[in-house]
């Protein structure tokens, strides 16, 4: 009797494990990194480079950002999930530099 529940108590471990393992793993394939390129027109002097770098790191989904005074552009890597343009756009806006246009690569 004793093997039997074992044996019972086993399976159900190994189920709740391999379950819990695929969640985790779809998880992780739901976050999709987008990268967007966004002018800012008003971005011209180095003081404006380190605002942006001092701020925009620190929404929530950004994962790299790249910061061109001589393009006035800023690159951002993001996950979908966690962010969107719109939102670093507004972001961007607050710190004084409205964004003019979009470039997005999937």
């Amino acid at each position: 009797m004793k093997k039997i529940r074992f044996i019972i108590f086993a399976t159900v471990a190994m189920i709740m494990a391999t379950s819990f393992t695929a969640e985790a793993q779809n998880k992780k394939a739901e976050k999709r990194e987008v990268q967007v390129t966004l002018s800012v027109p008003d971005l011209d002097c180095p003081n404006c480079v380190k605002k942006i770098e001092a701020k925009i790191p620190h929404e929530k989904g950004v994962k790299d950002l790249k910061v061109s005074l001589e393009n006035r552009t800023v690159w951002i890597s993001y996950e979908e999930n966690k962010t969107n343009v719109e939102t670093l756009s507004r972001a961007l806006d607050k710190l004084g530099f409205p964004v003019k246009t979009t470039e997005k690569k999937d």
